[in-house]
């Protein structure tokens, strides 16, 4: 698998994708929740990200965009002990 690219990271979503992948993975991080975007969701998701971030829009816009993609977050996230204090190992 390829290097993980971080496209957008808020302290409410962070949108990456695998450097060879056309999926993107969409974690809503106060939700705790993320999924895998493929085929034509990930393909329109790409289209209509570009466009807004071509005005140039603040944080609370894309934010906003995002959460339109929230059905289709289904995989819970675990924080571990490392991930909430990377430093204590």
């Amino acid at each position: 698998m390829g290097a993980l690219n971080i496209l957008y990271d808020s302290d409410s979503y962070c949108v990456a994708e695998f450097a060879g992948s056309a999926g993107i993975e969409l974690v809503d991080k106060l939700g705790r929740r993320s999924g895998f975007l493929e085929g034509q969701v990930a393909a329109r998701f790409r289209h209509n990200m570009a466009r807004l971030c071509s005005s140039d829009p603040g944080e609370e816009a894309v934010d906003e965009f995002l959460c339109r993609y929230e059905a289709l977050l289904t995989n819970s996230l675990h924080l571990s002990a490392h991930a909430l204090n990377p430093h204590r190992f």
